[in-house]
């Protein structure tokens, strides 16, 4: 009889409906209390959104790649709406300019392009590494068969290697004991 798998416990008391009610009115008092950088972070993380929704490869390394420089380039626009006034009126007002749509996607692009290009840049590297690896195993297997001789290599043909086995063994039964 096969075993069951049995799902792994959890430790303690499930999280009660009143508690999970408290978690969302407080998260959405945050958003609420802090409604300008909310704002401008939902609306200058829109190129990571994209980048999640598109990235099906598990671990999703383009979306973090991506979040990782466009918060990048998000953040000196937060940092300019908490230096001012901090109300909506600022944040509308980033928000609309330019230069700040700019910063966000060229940041995300810069993201996009260090995805795209480093798994090559890594390949080549570890490609050269690799080569130079195996040059330094050549060459240590050529200082061994000066040392030891061509035998070391594994190179020497079966019947050279028996003829030389077998003449030892006639060197050897042919000398008086």
């Amino acid at each position: 009889m096969a075993k069951k798998n049995k799902a792994p416990k959890r430790s303690g008391k499930p999280m009660s409906r009143s508690m999970a009610l408290m978690i969302v009115f407080g998260f959405l008092a945050f958003i609420v209390a802090a409604l300008p950088s909310v704002t401008i972070l939902v609306i200058g993380m829109i190129p990571t959104l994209v980048a999640y929704i598109i990235d099906l490869i598990p671990g999703r390394y383009a979306a973090r790649c991506v979040a990782g420089l466009n918060i990048a380039g998000v953040v000196p626009f937060l940092n300019r709406l908490w230096e001012s006034t901090n109300d909506m009126a600022s944040a509308i007002n980033i928000i609309t300019d330019v230069y700040a749509w700019l910063a966000f996607y060229a940041a995300s692009g810069i993201g996009w392009l260090l995805f795209a290009s480093l798994p090559g840049i890594v390949a080549s590297f570890k490609t050269y590494s690799a080569k130079r690896h195996a040059n330094a195993l050549r060459s240590r297997l050529e200082e061994l068969k000066e040392e030891w001789g061509e035998e070391i290599s594994g190179n020497v043909p079966e019947s050279q290697q028996e003829g030389e086995e077998a003449s030892e063994v006639s060197e050897t039964e042919a000398a008086p004991a």
